[in-house]
């Protein structure tokens, strides 16, 4: 009687727990931290132990959350931050963090899935913030010193508020991105310069055109002074250059450079010039 009794109390008791225990599988590079809630009575929690990467067994009552320990990228985007001169420039900040092992329940007990945006994300902001206020947008965007000193700080000044908000997780890496005006700001640039190329191209045709002028009035000048010098009327001037152009022809023709056609008579001579 009492044997019977004791199998049906197993039974029972194996019924019970049917369903009631679970396991689940915590991967490489990761780390299980337990939720315990009370079934009826009694206290739930976090507990303060994690578990490393295998299968582990539980309540149906506790939850597991798993938390990557491995290096992350948060990517922090500012659009239109002014600048000393007010101006304003967009960039990113590309953040890498790492959970700290062994810590991370603290991280989900204390600060939960959200620990960056609720935390650390306006603080970040407002490091950046006040730095680009203290300098001008073009130092902003062309000295590489200056970016550089960004990350610096802004390394600095976050890793300091993890350790004094005693926030489980490293801050690896902190790297600026390309600093550049806004798209408006550019097209505006743009088009300034456009215009101011443009009158400097009419500029110089200007100034061409004014120094052919001179060039000529000073060969006319000088075809006057020569007329004068020697008594020579204009259409007489005229006959003696036609002579030089003939008389250079014939040079020319000499050295195989052109043909000349001689008509008699008043009509002018034909030259033929060799390709």
């Amino acid at each position: 009687m009492n044997k019977a009794l004791h199998l049906i109390s197993l039974s029972l008791l194996s019924f019970s727990l049917s369903g009631c225990i679970s396991t689940s599988a915590i991967d490489q590079g990761e780390e299980g931290v337990l939720v315990y809630q009370p079934w009826i009575f009694g206290h739930g929690g976090v507990d303060e132990t994690p578990v490393s990467t295998g299968l582990v067994w539980k309540a149906w009552s506790t939850s597991v959350i798993r938390v990557d320990i491995r290096p992350f990228n948060i990517n922090e985007v500012f659009d239109d931050l002014v600048t000393k001169d007010n101006n304003p420039v967009d960039f990113k900040i590309h953040l890498t963090f790492k959970h700290i092992a062994g810590k991370t329940p603290v991280l989900v007990e204390k600060f939960g899935d959200n620990w960056y945006k609720n935390k650390v994300r306006e603080p970040l902001r407002n490091a950046t913030r006040t730095f680009t206020k203290n300098h001008t947008m073009f130092e902003m965007t062309t000295n590489s010193s200056i970016t550089d000193k960004l990350e610096k700080q802004v390394k600095k000044e976050i890793k300091d508020f993890l350790l004094k908000e005693k926030i489980p997780t490293e801050l690896l890496e902190a790297t600026v991105g390309k600093v550049m005006p806004p798209k408006i700001v550019i097209d505006s640039t743009i088009q300034t310069a456009v215009q101011k190329q443009n009158v400097k191209t009419q500029q110089e045709r200007v100034k061409a055109e004014e120094s052919r002028e001179k060039a000529e009035k000073a060969s006319a000048n000088a075809d006057k002074a020569y007329m004068d010098a020697i008594g020579m009327n204009a259409s007489q001037y005229l006959e003696m250059k036609r002579l030089d152009v003939q008389k250079l022809a014939i040079e020319a023709a000499k050295e195989g450079k052109v043909n000349i056609t001689i008509i008699m008579g008043n009509a002018q001579p034909m030259f033929n010039v060799k390709n």
